[in-house]
């Protein structure tokens, strides 16, 4: 644990709440101590309730918040003396415990205060931090335990073995002898409580105690090496892994669709192909706050996915994921009595030749899951150099992981296309925009590509900005006719993704001119981006979501699939092409599951529709305006420029369960034009 403490910087903060975000956030910042989204700390100030009285209150991280980010508003006041009642409270559901500490809070308008605020309160001490440091765990996740923990610290900590948090660890800690002359309480599985009078005095505390757990990890780590003996060794295969993950993804998606996260790391790597993998695996997390993100055991399969043929990797992680299913539901049945059965699916596999695979709702919950898992690694190989890796029993970890509050805090996505990936060419404005971001908005996932690197990547940001979501859009700078461009594009969704569910084919040029004033390079550019373009992007499309087993595609045809028009053969010849393409695709495809269906849009206010009603207006000698008007009369509803956002609407239709039982088909977004609609 490296010391961050800054006596400059903590000088420099005007009250005693502020030096608790700065503790707080320095113990964020070590991956060790904290983990994604875990650890606790709180202060004990006198502040003035609603009446004016003084009250002494604690101030305690509130529910659901990272230390990594935390600030003032992460934290919530509450009456000291009464959260110490719960302390009389013979029985108590986690539930009631929680709306009772609902009813302490000072200001009723501050959030939630955490699960783990008992211990706070209890605890005799003005500052706590509470870690789900790694050393703790390695230490009591063994068959030693406390034998190890007293080897370390000596006399210095107070043991108490596994707890499950809520109220039976309000009588636990309620029940501890006196600890006031203690340096820190060990929580067995759990972590490391320790305390000081002021801020810098408990982080002070903190680092001495976690050193000397590492310091003793360190010595064991020098005499034994579990990993030491390795059971596959595969060189990394990149081509491999494009093929691989679509089908772990539609292995795992049997119930509910999910996004995957890889992590290939030196690291994982090492512990996946190692033999301590086939050892311990079985034996669950390090943390009961692990099983919430990584489930309570990981998909582990025994033989090398990358040296088989697909067929066989198919089969082999189809028995695979049947056996994790079999014993899923055996546990369920010792175990589930009064529980309504959650998700089947595993939420890490284990993969030999491959790396760590994490899935998720999102992208960001599946890279949380690999980062927890990754600390589970760690203590597993730690606790392994100590002695032997062992956690909690199967009952205890089947109670944590269908606990009420845990169940009741786990958010659900409804939106249309949560748990769903799109590519869409041609994304860097104008329709192709317009569709990313309604995918985006309605809880998809994003590929955009372009031929403009800067636009693309402001698109993406774009979107990410709006959905506060870092990883909801990935930008890849790729010409649509170029086939390399395209299989770089596909492979950064499977690598970003682990999949993909929609294809959205938009990428567009178009040049005017009569037919004898057309060069053969306009031809072959509009034929390679309209035409070849789309068959590029869908034949890397089909072999992911046939491997996936699910899949459907839009393509953008036009009104110039159906409406001859004169000085635009280039462009209307290709647009046709494109909609007879859709049309042989829904045939081909559909015994593999896979939709495809198409547009057909006119007078969308596009950068490309705009040229064209330039160039149109120069040829006739008329104003841009004029231009625009004799576009208008055209169509029977007499509207446009029609905005992107409509043809987005049809094509998000398309791409939706709406649309389960459409395949070959086109809506028309174009204000109504007799010549252009379909017969």
């Amino acid at each position: 644990m490296d010391y961050r403490w800054d006596d400059a910087i903590a000088a420099g903060l005007w009250s005693d709440l502020d030096r608790l975000v700065y503790l707080s956030s320095l113990v964020g910042a070590e991956p060790a101590l904290a983990g994604a989204g875990g650890g606790n700390s709180s202060i004990k100030l006198v502040d003035r309730d609603f009446t004016g009285r003084d009250v002494q209150s604690l101030w305690v991280k509130a529910r659901g918040r990272d230390l990594r980010l935390i600030d003032r508003a992460g934290f919530t006041a509450l009456r000291l003396d009464d959260v110490r009642l719960l302390a009389r409270q013979e029985q108590m559901s986690d539930l009631a415990m929680m709306d009772f500490l609902q009813h302490c809070r000072l200001d009723p308008g501050q959030p939630s205060p955490s699960v783990e605020t008992p211990i706070h309160a209890l605890l005799p001490f003005p500052v706590i931090v509470h870690t789900h440091d790694l050393a703790t765990q390695a230490l009591t996740d063994t068959t030693k335990k406390d034998a190890l923990v007293r080897e370390a610290l000596g006399d210095e900590v107070a043991y108490l073995g596994y707890v499950r948090s809520g109220f039976p660890m309000v009588k636990a800690i309620a029940a501890l002898p006196d600890v006031s002359r203690l340096s820190g309480l060990v929580l067995g599985k759990r972590g490391l409580v320790t305390w000081g009078d002021t801020p810098k005095a408990c982080y002070d505390n903190l680092h001495r105690l976690v050193g000397r757990m590492e310091e003793r990890i360190a010595k064991a780590r020098a005499a034994k090496n579990p990993l030491a003996r390795v059971r596959h060794a595969a060189e990394p295969r990149p081509s491999a892994v494009r093929e691989i993950l679509p089908l772990v993804r539609g292995a795992l998606s049997r119930h509910e669709r999910v996004i995957l996260y890889l992590d290939e790391s030196p690291e994982a790597r090492r512990f996946v192909d190692s033999e301590l993998c086939k050892q311990v695996h079985r034996r669950g997390m390090a943390n009961p706050e692990n099983i919430l993100r990584c489930g309570r055991l990981p998909l582990y399969v025994d033989e090398d996915l990358s040296a088989m043929a697909p067929a066989e990797r198919s089969a082999v992680l189809a028995r695979a994921v049947d056996q994790f299913e079999t014993d899923y539901r055996a546990s369920f049945a010792k175990h589930g009595k009064g529980h309504a059965l959650l998700g089947l699916a595993p939420r890490i596999a284990l993969l030999p030749g491959v790396g760590l695979v994490a899935a998720g709702p999102d992208r960001q919950s599946a890279e949380n899951a690999a980062s927890n898992y990754r600390q589970v690694i760690q203590v597993m190989e730690a606790a392994e150099a100590l002695d032997q890796f062992r956690f909690i029993d199967e009952a205890s970890a089947f109670e944590f992981e269908y606990w009420p509050l845990a169940v009741a805090d786990a958010r659900r996505d409804d939106r249309e296309f949560a748990r769903h990936v799109a590519l869409v060419t041609g994304a860097a404005g104008g329709i192709g925009f317009a569709v990313a971001r309604r995918f985006a908005l309605a809880g998809g996932h994003v590929v955009l590509t372009d031929v403009d690197p800067e636009a693309v990547r402001a698109a993406a940001d774009a979107i990410a900005s709006e959905t506060h979501d870092p990883h909801r859009a990935t930008a890849v700078a790729a010409d649509a006719a170029s086939e390399a461009d395209a299989a770089r594009a596909f492979d950064a969704a499977v690598r970003a993704y682990g999949g993909l569910d929609v294809l959205v084919c938009n990428a567009g040029y178009v040049r005017t001119s009569p037919i004898t004033e057309t060069s053969a390079e306009t031809w072959e550019r509009t034929l390679a981006t309209n035409l070849t373009g789309a068959f590029l992007a869908v034949r890397e499309a089909v072999r992911i979501m046939k491997a996936q087993g699910f899949g459907n595609i839009v393509l953008n045809a036009s009104k110039a699939a159906f409406a001859p028009a004169a000085q635009n053969a280039p462009y209307a010849a290709t647009k046709a092409g494109a909609a007879h393409l859709a049309r042989c695709l829904a045939v081909e495809l559909a015994p593999a599951g896979i939709r495809v269906n198409y547009v057909n849009a006119d007078f969308v206010d596009t950068p490309l529709m705009r040229r064209v009603i330039a160039e149109r207006a120069a040829q006739r000698g008329v104003s841009v305006e004029a231009q625009i008007e004799e576009y208008r009369r055209r169509n029977l509803l007499k509207v446009g420029p029609l905005p992107p956002e409509a043809v987005a609407d049809a094509v998000l239709f398309l791409a939706s369960p709406r649309a389960a039982y459409t395949t070959g088909g086109v809506i028309t977004v174009d204000g109504g034009l007799t010549d252009a609609m379909p017969r």
